[in-house]
Formats: C-alpha cells, sequence, structure tokens
C-alpha cells in the first residue's frame, strides 16, 4: 500500500494552518539515513489507510520521486475535533525490527454464560519487523468461567513476533457480576423534631 505526499515548500506555524485549513495533513519525515524533510498527506486519504490497517500501520511514501517505507512514529491531534494535527514518520526497511504496541481485541464474548471479562492489559508489546506486525492479537473468551485468568503466556502469537512482555502477567480476568442491594419496602419514620411548638388552627 501507498500514499502520495507533496513537499512542503514553506513550513512554520503559518504554512502548517493554511495547509490544515485545505484538507492536508503537515508531516515531518526522518530516520533509516535519510536527510529529514516537511510534506504534506491528503487528510481523506490518511484517514482511509489508517481505517483500513490500523495504528501500526507500515506503508510506502511516495514524495518527490522518491519510495520510502514508513511507519507512525508519532502524532497530535486537533483539541476539539478527532483529527489529526500534524505527522512524524519514520523511514524504515524491511529487515528493521520495530517495537510495537499491538491491540489486544476479545472474540465470542457473545458465548459467556456467566461472570464479567475484564481486560486488564488493552496492548501487548512485540518485537518484529514491518511485515509481520500484526494489526491486532485476538483473545478467545468461549468456555471461560468466573475466575478464569489469562496471561501473556496464553495469548496465541503469530510466527516471527516476539513478545516483549511478561509471559506471567495478567492480560484478563472473568469476575462475578457485583450484586446490587434491594431496596427497602419498609416505611420510612420521619423523625420527631424536639422543641418544635404546634401550630393551632383558630
Amino acid at each position: 500500500m501507498a500514499i502520495k505526499a507533496d513537499v512542503r515548500k514553506s513550513t512554520g506555524t503559518s504554512a502548517s494552518r493554511k495547509a490544515r485549513k485545505v484538507g492536508l495533513i503537515p508531516v515531518t519525515l526522518y530516520g533509516n539515513g535519510i536527510e529529514t524533510v516537511s510534506l504534506t498527506v491528503d487528510r481523506r486519504e490518511f484517514d482511509a489507510l489508517l481505517k483500513r490497517e490500523g495504528a501500526n500501520a507500515v506503508f510506502d511514501l511516495e514524495y518527490d520521486g522518491n519510495v520510502q517505507k514508513v511507519w507512525i512514529k508519532d502524532f497530535a491531534k486537533a483539541s476539539l475535533q478527532d483529527e489529526f494535527y500534524s505527522l512524524d514518520l519514520e523511514a524504515i526497511s524491511k529487515d528493521q525490527k520495530l517495537t510495537v504496541d499491538v491491540p489486544l481485541v476479545l472474540i465470542n464474548e457473545e458465548t459467556l454464560k456467566e461472570g464479567i471479562v475484564e481486560l486488564i492489559a488493552n496492548t501487548v508489546q512485540v518485537e518484529t519487523t514491518p511485515d509481520n506486525i500484526p494489526s491486532n492479537i485476538e483473545i478467545d473468551v468461549e468456555g471461560l468461567v468466573i475466575g478464569d485468568v489469562k496471561t501473556v503466556a496464553d495469548l496465541s502469537i503469530p510466527a516471527n513476533v516476539e513478545v516483549l512482555d511478561d509471559a506471567q502477567q495478567t492480560v484478563l480476568t472473568v469476575s462475578a457480576p457485583t450484586e446490587v442491594p434491594e431496596e427497602s419496602d419498609e416505611e420510612v419514620v420521619e423523625p420527631e423534631v424536639i422543641g418544635e411548638e404546634e401550630t393551632q388552627e383558630d
């Protein structure tokens, strides 16, 4: 997959603001022995790529006659809108080992007959090459009962992917639902106010 970028002719706060107004995201590209360069990418094109491939997407960036494999190293989002304000893309090679936080995703939750499933960890840290980065790691909860626990060691990890987290780290628990005390049907007796004079009707 590839996305096109244009070299920014001017930089700075004013230039970045103008770029964002016309649907572009300011980008800084660096790493892997290349010269740092300022670019812009189309917001809709980048959002579509992110929706399709996830936050750990590795893709080819085409700019100024070059094609460079990159991934998202850092980003900033607008404070009032859920959109990217700027991007840092790191140039990488296909054999380079990357450290990535991969999301954990529950499957077959609807089959759980008892208990409440709680993800203790939302991600697991792995090391692998760009082409082997998983978009997520699934945890199958089918058949689990109250008291069951899953650790990092229980995860199904794809080939060529090394987990960096402690194997005994808990990632999921199944607990009993919290009981809500029933409301009492007894009549509430209003407290007597001592010293209050009774009002007599004429």
